[in-house]
């Protein structure tokens, strides 16, 4: 009897070991864009979605970690890793065959934006193609932009970041930019250059706005499954309410 309990025992430990080895340890990673997920003075990542991933994986009991890198290569390790996770990306038609989106955790309205000098005014998109409109190569916005009729050989300019970027409006090497308005100012404050002298010129109601916490395609199903009801219930609860209420930001 003793024997056949501690075969028993061993089975059971060995049942856990298994759980143990077959858990996954995500990795979070996202570009540095306060508030949302951003490194601190000290060195420390901080934001609302950061608070929100840790929520999420304490909730599902999940070891992860989080990290903060220029957002081509955050893509770059996504792409790369079944186990690594956007912070937040942009969910798009074209994005969805290829992702694991697990629930939305930002809405983010996409503008035009120009300086006030300029005195641009626009009722709708086409109304820009009269103008010079930049965006960052590679970006969704890109492929917005091009399905909308602007080209690069017509009207559409492309910088490498989104500090050149804004940078070529202020030196009129554009007349508009395509950008969302999460950190706009702060952004622009950080490159030395003045938000009272831009304006809103248009928003884009159809351009998509929703972002996720996304997962590789090859995660597996069952941690796909617990991390979206995870996130639903955070949000049912009121612990997404009150972080968002914490961090400022509207939902």
């Amino acid at each position: 009897m003793k024997k056949l309990s501690l075969i028993t025992l061993v089975l059971l430990l060995l049942l856990q070991l298994r759980e143990a080895v077959a858990q996954p340890s995500l990795r979070f990673v996202a570009e540095d864009l306060y508030p949302l997920h951003y490194i601190t003075d000290q060195g420390k990542y901080a934001g609302f979605l950061v608070e929100l991933a840790q929520l999420l994986t304490e909730e599902c009991e999940i070891n992860s970690n989080i990290e903060i890198m220029p957002q081509a290569r955050a893509f770059k390790e996504f792409r790369r890793d079944p186990n690594t996770i956007m912070l937040s990306l942009l969910k798009t038609p074209s994005r969805e065959n290829d992702f694991q989106f697990l629930g939305e955790v930002y809405q983010a309205k996409a503008y035009l934006i120009g300086l006030k000098q300029n005195h641009i005014k626009l009722k709708t998109l086409q109304d820009a193609q009269k103008f010079r409109t930049g965006t960052v190569r590679g970006y969704f916005s890109q492929v917005f932009l091009e399905s909308k009729g602007f080209s690069k050989e017509d009207n559409l300019v492309l910088a490498t970041d989104p500090a050149s970027l804004l940078n070529m409006l202020y030196k009129d090497r554009t007349d508009l930019v395509l950008t969302n308005s999460i950190s706009l100012e702060q952004e622009l404050t950080l490159l030395k250059l003045e938000p009272e002298s831009v304006e809103h010129k248009l928003e884009l109601a159809d351009f998509p706005n929703e972002l996720h916490f996304t997962a590789h395609s090859q995660l597996s199903k069952s941690t796909v499954i617990r991390l979206s009801k995870a996130l639903q219930k955070i949000k049912q609860d009121g612990r997404y309410f009150n972080l968002a209420t914490k961090w400022q930001v509207a939902y």
